[in-house]
């Protein structure tokens, strides 16, 4: 993992991201910052974790002079409501800078977007017949479930058949939600996108329930999308601008 370095701009952008034991998510989130850097040109970022890996939030904080804290978080639950504000308090606290906090990255458009770039890079083009499950970790949140569902059926107004979400946790389970998407007379196929940031032991379940319920999963996560990086520094310009924070 990169060291931290100084910051010394007030627009540095500090991707803080939840962490896991499962070393492929570090990996995941890095890479998600590489592209971030390249993004945003001269601007200083770094990663913060919430928990599991190093650096914490203080870490960053203690070498940085402000700026503001992107949530690499999909869902505005539990860790955006809790979590978040708690820890933009710490690194202030340090009294180095100021952090003003982005919003969660869901639900947006561009999200849907990064959904549809792993679903070509995987060959499966936009068609009526099929049937799309954008397959979630889960939340405590069943709202913020809901308005991924909400935004998701929309989605077959691109050409797609039905969009659903189904979770491992929180809502409804795979089998329910490729049943009732198998019992549409328009739906020829199911195909299955994980819903998440970075690859883990949450995907494995994933993989693993596609196959008993014999549906294909594609390749990939949301973090190997260039959409996703897009969308992070669009909600970090957006926390920065004027009256935001």
């Amino acid at each position: 993992m990169s060291p931290v370095t100084p910051v010394t701009v007030a627009d540095a952008i500090v991707i803080l991201a939840h962490g896991s034991p499962d070393p492929r998510h570090a990996a995941a989130v890095e890479a998600i910052t590489s592209r971030v850097r390249e993004l945003v040109g001269g601007r200083t970022v770094h990663t913060a974790y919430l928990d599991h890996h190093a650096p914490s939030v203080t870490d960053v904080a203690a070498v940085a002079s402000g700026g503001v804290l992107a949530p690499l978080l999909l869902t505005r639950a539990t860790h955006i409501r809790d979590d978040v504000p708690v820890a933009a308090r710490d690194m202030e606290a340090l009294g180095r800078g100021r952090y003003v906090v982005a919003d969660a990255l869901g639900p947006d458009e561009l999200l849907f977007s990064a959904c549809e770039e792993l679903l070509t890079r995987a060959g499966w083009p936009a068609l009526r017949s099929t049937a799309v499950v954008l397959y979630a970790g889960g939340s405590s949140a069943r709202d913020a479930l809901c308005a991924i569902g909400e935004s998701a059926s929309e989605r077959s107004d691109r050409g797609w058949g039905p969009w659903a979400v189904a979770a491992l946790s929180g809502g409804d389970a795979l089998d329910l939600v490729v049943g009732r998407l198998q019992a549409d007379p328009g739906v020829d196929q199911v195909v299955v996108v994980s819903y998440m940031v970075a690859d883990g032991i949450l995907r494995d379940r994933m993989v693993g329930a596609c196959l008993e319920q014999g549906v294909p999963m594609v390749d990939g996560t949301l973090g190997d999308t260039d959409t996703l990086a897009h969308l992070l520094v669009r909600r970090a310009d957006q926390a920065l601008r004027p009256g935001a924070g």
